[in-house]
């Protein structure tokens, strides 16, 4: 079986870099592949319009046609996560660097196309959904809203220091376990 952390230097090194991926790749256990299916949502949902499977699958086809090198020392998921994570980089790089040069033309639309803003508002409803019960950090999200969109400078100023920072808290707790995932689009 091949070892997914590539310690024999020297066998890896006498195959081609695509056999070495192939194997790893043939190698993967279920519960790898569910791994690597959860990251490939958690980044496609920083794009809308991209869907997860297109995500994995480009990645994976980089890896095996060697476009993509496989740093010794580094295991196979990070480095099939750290394709995907580049692959959505460089797409929203490029799309902002569209609407950069929109906004420089003049020619910038007033709206947002409508899968970004269908994926909005169902993000936001799903949002609304999974912290109804907990006011503190819907009014937290719209102040935060209203001062992204040029509003007031204070995240939400009618909740006291401690119960803003409490919130923030729940909030920032809530994305970072994943809780999110199964409500959000």
């Amino acid at each position: 079986m091949l070892d997914p952390m590539r310690s024999d230097i020297a066998a890896a090194a006498a195959e081609s870099s695509t056999e070495v991926v192939a194997r790893a790749l043939a190698a993967l256990t279920p519960a790898d592949l569910v791994r690597l299916k959860r990251l490939a949502r958690l980044r496609a949902r920083l794009l809308p319009g991209l869907e997860w499977d297109e995500l994995l699958n480009e990645a994976l086809l980089r890896a095996l046609d060697g476009s993509r090198h496989w740093a010794e020392g580094v295991p196979f998921l990070s480095f099939i996560t750290g394709i995907m994570r580049s692959l959505v980089d460089r797409r929203l790089h490029e799309r902002r660097r569209l609407a950069e040069r929109a906004l420089a033309s003049g020619e910038a639309s007033e709206e947002a196309p409508p899968d970004a803003q269908l994926h909005a508002r169902q993000c936001l409803a799903a949002i609304a959904q999974f912290f109804a019960g907990d006011p503190d950090v819907l009014a937290l999200i719209a102040a935060l809203a209203r001062q992204y969109l040029g509003g007031s400078d204070d995240p939400a100023p009618r909740l006291s220091q401690k119960r803003r920072e409490a919130a923030r808290k729940r909030l920032a707790r809530a994305i970072l376990r994943g809780q999110l995932d199964g409500f959000l689009p």
